[in-house]
């Protein structure tokens, strides 16, 4: 992927791009995850905790993966009531390496549906606008040429980062505990990770500090992680099909030597 440092100078709409350091826990992932939860300031900064959540991802794409070609993944995205469908695309590294990705989400709708289907260049809803509320949204995406090619359920612990003792508090970025769980038909994969995203241009040197200090503290079993949940999931599945990952699994949870395993998989694409 190509380096490319961010200007102060350019824009950074709202659900227009992410920039985050992730960082994987392999190993003692219950006892980081606590101690995480339980962290109230980090260097400079104050954690301000936000309700938890449940997360519920499902990913689509063509028969032939046209979109994953692409560099393009398309997702629903389920939190309670509210449902969104949302695509993330130009991946880039930024700034040595912070993850930089351009999002855009959308409300699940007819318009929403079909703007994506234009962009995209799929096949439009075969449904009419008027049944579309009616018609679960896996059958909508369906009508459009779409499979499902990944699940996955995430439970988010998020706080949200400001400066201490400044006014007003504006928000600098978030840092979130995930506790991710995968399907795969008969069997699940969890794997515990924690995101550091910023939450404007002029954040991008808070998080990368943020994130230096957390592995410094929990290394070697906090370590940067350089591959996205989706691309993550992929290779897991990879890696299942061809029996490669069993003897790493604990008890439904992936043990240390898995992530080796995921990221040559990834680094080779062969997946």
């Amino acid at each position: 992927m190509a380096s490319q440092k961010l200007s102060d100078r350019e824009t950074f709409p709202p659900s227009a791009f992410e920039a985050e350091i992730a960082l994987i826990i392999k190993d003692d992932a219950g006892r980081i995850r606590k101690e995480l939860a339980g962290i109230r300031r980090i260097l400079e900064y104050e954690l301000r905790l936000r309700p938890p959540r449940t997360i519920y991802d499902t990913y689509y794409d063509t028969r032939k993966n046209s979109l994953r070609r692409k560099k393009i993944s398309l997702r629903t995205r389920r939190m309670g009531k509210t449902l969104i469908i949302s695509t993330k695309s130009d991946i880039q590294i930024i700034s040595g390496n912070i993850i930089r990705r351009r999002e855009t989400e959308l409300p699940w709708s007819y318009d929403s549906v079909c703007l994506l289907a234009r962009t995209l260049r799929l096949k439009t809803p075969a449904i009419s606008a008027s049944r579309f509320q009616s018609i679960p949204p896996p059958r909508t995406l369906t009508t459009m040429g779409l499979n499902v090619i990944q699940e996955r359920r995430t439970r988010r612990e998020a706080r949200d980062i400001v400066r201490r003792n400044k006014n007003p508090n504006s928000t600098l970025a978030e840092l979130a505990i995930d506790r991710v769980t995968y399907t795969f038909e008969d069997i699940t994969v969890g794997l515990s990770e924690v995101e550091v995203e910023a939450k404007s241009p002029r954040s991008l040197a808070n998080v990368q500090k943020i994130a230096n200090m957390l592995i410094s503290k929990y290394q070697p079993n906090l370590q940067q992680w350089f591959h996205g949940k989706f691309v993550t999931g992929l290779a897991i599945g990879k890696l299942l099909k061809i029996g490669a990952l069993q003897s790493y699994l604990e008890k439904g949870r992936l043990g240390p030597k898995a992530f080796e395993a995921i990221d040559r998989t990834i680094r080779s694409r062969r997946f």
